[in-house]
């Protein structure tokens, strides 16, 4: 019974961190504090590259010390930055936050994972992990899509009082996030003994990466399949949008309802599977986000448009705990957040190159960029034989 509440804790510890009541006004808060949009900018890509540098030394850390510890730490930093923002006025202090939720983020990225997959029983692990991966994801879109409501109604007319009130609460969500990150319970594992040093650690979490060829395509697809969710939101969707003539109303709107379609797409994506079988299950989930590319550059007009936008936040990360259960099921318990670590690595490098690389395509043609990443996106699944993922295990 202990190994389940770790399910349902981290579940609530996702919803937590999650419930960020300012996010869809951030940008406004930081202009109305003097700051410039290219010190905006420059904050996000702090962010970026601290989570990029963090990645692999907090996995090993993870895999050295607990997971349990790592999801600790990884709250501490971001409710500690969430907490700082409150006073904060000056571009060089809000870049020390940067760092803090930098940091943060990489605490989680690969521990958060690892400990849902050691928490499970043996037996039948890997459809158990899509399952409990699309629940944790769920809840966690389901905190994004509520955020923005409940935030839109506390800061109003962006008046700092109310500002502070919306940060202030954040840092109360992501208080109770720590404390029931205290209540999580390592699983035992066979290697928990050995207690291996850090270099030896992250030594096996390389080898592991380099012996195993499935592990290594399951990482290429991860990678040149990123579907973007992310500069999707904040830098391509909006202005295409306001291009075809949507609502700034409609905008939000659609992130909310996306949001919100996202939460049931991540939680019953395994049905998909079954009712498809797994090897055309996998194969439409993955491959659909580059086929809504090809839609999106197709279509005009603020109805389509719309309609085709929401639908891509919906269903972009629909692979998600699929992907988790497959990669999981083939990395060893002893250095599996530093294998993680190293996988998160890899596509934050490909999409801190591509995401730029879009956005300059964008700059000359909106349509040709959205026709470029649904094509990558395509082409990637069908050359790495994304359908021969549900079939990996078997093969071993």
């Amino acid at each position: 019974m202990q190994r389940f509440d770790n399910i349902t804790k981290i579940t609530f510890i996702a919803f937590c961190t999650r419930f960020h009541l300012y996010i869809h006004a951030y940008a406004l808060i930081l202009r109305g504090r003097g700051l410039s949009l290219l010190q905006v900018s420059s904050i996000e890509s702090l962010v970026i590259a601290t989570l990029f540098l963090a990645e692999v030394p907090t996995g090993v850390i993870a895999d050295r010390i607990g997971r349990k510890w790592s999801i600790f730490m990884s709250v501490l930093l971001m409710m500690t930055g969430e907490f700082i923002f409150i006073f904060s006025r000056s571009y060089p202090t809000l870049l020390v936050i940067a760092l803090f939720t930098g940091i943060g983020f990489a605490f989680a990225s690969g521990a958060t994972e690892s400990l849902v997959y050691d928490s499970l029983p043996p037996e039948n692990r890997e459809e158990t992990m899509k399952r409990a991966m699309g629940r944790v994801n769920s809840i966690g879109q389901i905190a994004f899509f509520i955020a923005p409501i409940v935030g839109g109604l506390i800061i109003g007319d962006l008046a700092e009082a109310r500002v502070t009130v919306a940060i202030a609460l954040t840092v109360m969500s992501l208080l109770i996030g720590l404390f029931i990150s205290l209540t999580l319970h390592e699983p035992p594992t066979p290697w928990q003994a050995e207690k291996p040093d850090t270099l030896a650690i992250f030594r096996n979490g390389v080898a592991e990466l380099r012996g195993n060829r499935k592990l290594r395509r399951i990482v290429l697809l991860s990678v040149f399949m990123a579907a973007f969710g992310g500069p999707l939101v904040t830098t391509l969707a909006p202005p295409y949008l306001d291009q075809n003539d949507v609502h700034v109303f409609a905008i939000g709107l659609a992130l909310s309802l996306g949001s919100l379609l996202s939460a049931f797409t991540q939680r019953y994506a395994y049905r998909i599977e079954q009712i498809l079988g797994p090897r055309w299950g996998i194969t439409v989930i993955a491959l659909l986000p580059g086929f809504m590319y090809l839609v999106l550059a197709a279509v005009s007009g603020p109805i389509a448009t719309w309609l085709v936008i929401t639908l891509m936040y919906g269903t972009n990360d629909m692979k998600s705990p699929l992907f988790s259960a497959y990669q999981n099921s083939l990395i060893a318990s002893r250095s599996r957040a530093t294998v993680l670590s190293l996988i998160n690595m890899f596509l934050n490098i490909f999409i801190a190159v591509m995401a730029p690389t879009y956005a300059a395509l964008a700059t000359r043609s909106m349509p040709l960029a959205f026709v470029v990443m649904g094509g990558v996106i395509l082409t990637a699944g069908i050359v790495l034989r994304v359908d021969k993922l549900a079939t990996m295990k078997a093969e071993m």
